[in-house]
């Protein structure tokens, strides 16, 4: 065990005054004082989410990594700390201790007892705990709570209780939903570290550009999320989505709510699309922030005015367009365009001006050009 070594620690342990008592008159004799310290320390300062480097939690405690590693071996040895080693990193698992009725009930934990303090001591503890005080005569006379205050509760107050927490909960404008993907993931597969805003945010939007299913996006989980990271791995994420096998569905034109890849095929007729096709939707959303109903909108109108082509430089123009003037809804992105279709063909309508101070002679495709936009031929 190193200095510069990272650990966690997962507690499955309380320091009850039932549990406390225990370690100070039982544990205690046999494990040390430094022991029992570190115990109570690492019971009140687990955290299981993140790793840490484990020179941070020996500067606190003050004590070296030898000593760290005798204190460790002896919580092992009495159950009270398992230990997890891959590489250079550790997850200590934090116990509970047997409660004083358990302990003497373990001929093992006794009998090294014993020998580690003495056969009197141990009859003084066991008298002392099986002594219990006789209640025989007397009267309870405890004060029970009224009900009478309750008389008050209106439907008002109920709401408090009844209203679902918000606690873990994800509001983004997504197809995909994150709050039902999550309901069954357990913390094993994604552990809560990972369950980030930002992370979350960009599962959901890569699912919605490649048509990712929940059951599909679970099996890419247990890839991008390791335990000898603190980061997710979403350029892992989003190399897997967009090499996933489609389940393509043919969807209508005007039906813009669906996986920005699955409207793409339905343009292309079912055909697959190449890395390039795949590379566009991506940056349409990275680069550019639109949402997958209005990238699907800026599609169908851009191959309708390029000849039924995905050229760049053309739909990256029009989606900063669309990502100058806020536009989040395919309604939104719809009057956006029309309102550019309207410019543009007001545009190619207008007459032109011809220079004539170098010459005064139109030429014969000018002049019917000139008169054709002025509806005389």
């Amino acid at each position: 065990m190193l200095g510069k070594d990272f650990y966690k620690t997962e507690v499955n342990a309380e320091l009850s005054n039932e549990r406390l008592k225990s370690l100070i008159f039982f544990y205690r004799p046999m494990i040390g004082n430094d022991a029992l310290i570190l115990y109570q320390y690492l019971v009140l300062n687990g955290n299981r989410y993140s790793y840490s480097e484990l020179n941070e939690l020996l500067s606190r405690i003050n004590i070296s990594v030898d000593q760290f590693e005798n204190l460790c071996s002896k919580l092992n040895e009495y159950r009270l700390l398992k230990t997890l080693k891959k590489d250079n990193y550790y997850i200590f698992i934090v116990n509970e201790a047997l409660s004083m009725k358990e302990f003497v009930k373990d001929s093992i934990l006794v009998r090294d007892f014993i020998l580690k303090t003495s056969g009197e001591h141990y009859q003084q503890l066991i008298a002392g705990l099986y002594n219990e005080d006789s209640y025989a005569g007397f009267e309870d006379v405890s004060e029970t709570l009224s009900l009478d205050d309750l008389n008050s509760w209106s439907m008002s107050d109920e709401q408090y209780i009844t209203a679902p927490s918000k606690t873990d909960s994800y509001d983004f404008n997504t197809l995909f939903d994150v709050n039902v993907f999550l309901k069954d993931i357990s913390t094993n597969l994604l552990p809560m570290k990972f369950r980030t805003r930002d992370n979350m945010k960009e599962l959901a939007t890569l699912a919605d550009l490649y048509n990712i299913s929940y059951d599909k996006m679970r099996t890419f989980l247990p890839r991008i999320a390791s335990l000898d990271s603190d980061e997710l791995d979403l350029k892992q994420l989003r190399y897997l989505c967009m090499r996933a096998k489609n389940d393509y569905q043919r969807t209508a034109q005007d039906q813009y709510d669906v996986p920005c890849l699955q409207y793409l095929m339905s343009l292309f007729d079912g055909k697959e699309l190449t890395d390039y096709d795949k590379k566009i939707i991506y940056n349409l959303s990275n680069h550019y922030h639109l949402s997958a109903p209005v990238i699907n909108v800026l599609l169908s109108y851009c191959l309708k005015n390029c000849d039924n082509r995905l050229i760049e430089k053309y739909i990256y123009a029009v989606a900063a367009d669309l990502h100058r003037n806020d536009i989040t809804t395919s309604e939104a992105a719809l009057q956006r365009l029309a309102i550019n279709n309207n410019h543009k063909d007001r545009k190619e309508d207008k007459i032109p001006v011809y220079d004539t101070s170098s010459n005064t002679i139109m030429s014969e495709s000018e002049e019917e050009q000139l008169l054709r936009l002025m509806g005389r031929k």
